[in-house]
């Protein structure tokens, strides 16, 4: 018989290792600034065949997170277009991820996101629509200091049926 006492000891470290409180666990937010593609695929009523429409807008991010510990956060975004292009406007951009940070010097640290979105876009003149589904990214941070920060990044927001958007950003981001 297996003596299950050492596994479950070992089990518990590991799991509050990964989700204690650590001396860098904490708040942050941040405002983020985006390049997008966007991407609208429309069928008209007179026509059955699909229309793609596609633009640029720039959006403009507010961000909140926590920190567990150094490589764990969990974070919430929402943002909007500041221009129509190519007749397109995102008319907001909710996001939930899960943050894996991977500090690599005492200043950087690369990063993945995975998590859900939820995108309306409108089509000036022909309507908007609302997609929600997986999203993902990849990001580098570096800190200016020991409470802010400057993020670059890709996320892919929506790769659904009808609606994409996609984003290069630049932020920056204070912790408390």
């Amino acid at each position: 018989m297996i003596n299950k006492r050492p596994w479950l000891g070992a089990l518990s470290a590991i799991s509050v290792s990964l989700c204690s409180f650590s001396a860098s666990a904490n708040f942050y937010s941040g405002a983020l600034v985006s390049y997008s593609n966007a991407e609208y695929h429309h069928t008209s009523s007179q026509n059955t065949q699909s229309t793609v429409s596609e633009g640029n807008p720039f959006l403009l991010q507010a961000q909140a997170g926590y920190f567990f510990n150094d490589y764990l956060a969990l974070e919430a975004r929402y943002g909007t277009s500041v221009q129509r292009d190519s007749g397109l406007a995102v008319d907001s951009l909710a996001s939930g991820f899960v943050k894996l940070n991977m500090p690599v010097a005492e200043r950087i640290a690369l990063y993945g996101l995975a998590g859900y979105s939820s995108v309306q876009i409108d089509k000036q003149g022909v309507g908007s629509l609302k997609e929600q589904g997986f999203s993902f990214g990849l990001g580098m941070h570096y800190a200016l200091n020991k409470h802010n920060a400057v993020v670059f990044e890709f996320i892919d927001s929506a790769s659904e049926d009808q609606v994409r958007l996609n984003a290069l950003t630049i932020g920056f981001q204070h912790r408390f």
